[in-house]
C-alpha cells in the first residue's frame, strides 16, 4: 500500500515583506517630477503646511535618519507591521524633490542683481535699437515700431525695450538675415535678460501686492507637508530600533542643526612656580567695606 505523503502547512510568523517598488533616484528634477502628483494628492493646498525650515537641513536629516534603521528593517517590520515603511525608505528621494520644488519659487533680487544684470543688458539694448533704426532709415523695418520703441525712459521701460526688440528681430527675420551682426544667441540672451528685469523691476507708482503664496511656493509646501508626515514614521521606527534615548543622535527631529562648539572658558595665566592648569577666570571678588 503506498503511503500517502502528508504536507502540514505552517502559518508563517516573519512579519511581510512589501514588494512594492521603491522609487529612488539621485536627481532632483526626477524625484519633483515623480512625487509631484502624489504629493499635491496627498496634501492639498488648503491643507498644506508652509514650509519654513531650510530645505537643505531637512534633506540632511532625513538622509542622516533612513540610512541609520536601513540595517534594521526586519526589527522594524517585525515591531511595527503597521509602520508604512514603504513610505520611509523612499524619503530620500523624496526630499530631494522638495529641493527641486524649492528651487523653482521666484525670489525678489537684490539691488546688486538688478544692477548687474541692468549692466549687462543695457549695451545690448542699445546696440540693437541702433540697428533698428538704421533699418528704419533704408526703410527695412516699420519707422513708426522702431520710434516708439525709442520713445521713454527708465529701466522698467529699456526692459520692454529688449523684448521689443527681440520680437522684432524674429518677426522679420527673412528680410534682416545677413544685414546685422547680430546672433540669434545673442539675441535670445538679451531677451531672457529683458524678461528677468521686467520681472524683478517695479514701476513708479505701482501698489505692492499683498502677501500670498504663489503656486510655486504651494507644491514646496505640499512636498514638505507629505515629508513631515513621513518623518514622523521614520522616528517611530527608530525608537523600535535605538530606544528612546538614543532617538536623536540616529534618527535626528527634521529641523535639526548640528550645534556649534562651544568656546572654552578663558583661563588666567599660571602663577610662577604652579604645575598644572591655571583656574578658569572667574568674577571678582571684593570684600565688602
Amino acid at each position: 500500500m503506498a503511503k500517502t505523503k502528508t504536507t502540514s502547512k505552517r502559518k508563517n510568523t516573519q512579519p511581510s515583506v512589501s514588494t512594492r517598488q521603491i522609487f529612488a533616484t539621485s536627481d532632483a528634477n526626477e524625484a519633483y517630477r515623480h512625487f509631484l502628483p502624489l504629493v499635491q494628492a496627498e496634501a492639498p493646498a488648503d491643507r498644506a503646511e508652509v514650509c519654513r525650515l531650510s530645505v537643505d537641513i531637512v534633506r540632511a536629516n532625513v538622509d542622516r535618519g533612513v540610512r541609520a534603521i536601513l540595517p534594521q528593517l526586519g526589527l522594524v517590520r517585525e515591531k511595527l507591521p503597521l509602520c508604512p515603511i514603504d513610505d520611509v525608505l523612499e524619503l530620500p528621494s523624496l526630499a530631494l524633490g522638495l529641493v527641486a520644488a524649492a528651487g523653482r519659487i521666484a525670489t525678489a533680487a537684490s539691488e546688486r542683481e538688478i544692477e548687474a544684470r541692468l549692466e549687462k543688458f543695457r549695451p545690448m539694448r542699445d546696440l540693437t535699437l541702433r540697428q533698428l533704426e538704421i533699418f528704419a532709415d533704408l526703410k527695412l523695418v516699420p519707422r513708426q515700431r522702431v520710434a516708439a520703441i525709442r520713445r521713454g525712459s527708465g529701466p522698467v521701460d529699456s526692459a520692454r525695450d529688449g523684448v521689443d526688440i527681440a520680437g522684432m528681430f524674429h518677426e522679420l527675420a527673412d528680410t534682416l538675415d545677413g544685414r546685422h551682426p547680430f546672433s540669434p544667441d545673442y539675441l535670445s540672451v538679451m531677451a531672457e535678460h529683458a524678461s528677468w528685469l521686467l520681472v524683478q523691476l517695479r514701476p513708479r507708482g505701482a501698489q505692492q501686492r499683498p502677501s500670498e503664496r504663489s503656486p510655486e511656493a504651494i507644491v514646496r509646501d505640499q512636498f514638505w507637508t507629505v515629508i513631515n508626515q513621513r518623518h514622523n514614521h521614520l522616528r517611530e521606527a527608530g525608537v523600535a530600533v535605538f530606544g528612546l534615548r538614543q532617538l536623536d543622535a540616529h534618527v535626528p527631529p527634521i529641523g535639526a542643526r548640528t550645534p556649534l562648539p562651544s568656546a572654552a572658558p578663558p583661563t588666567r595665566p599660571a602663577k610662577p612656580g604652579s604645575t598644572g592648569p591655571a583656574p578658569a577666570a572667574g568674577p571678582e571678588l571684593t570684600a565688602d567695606p
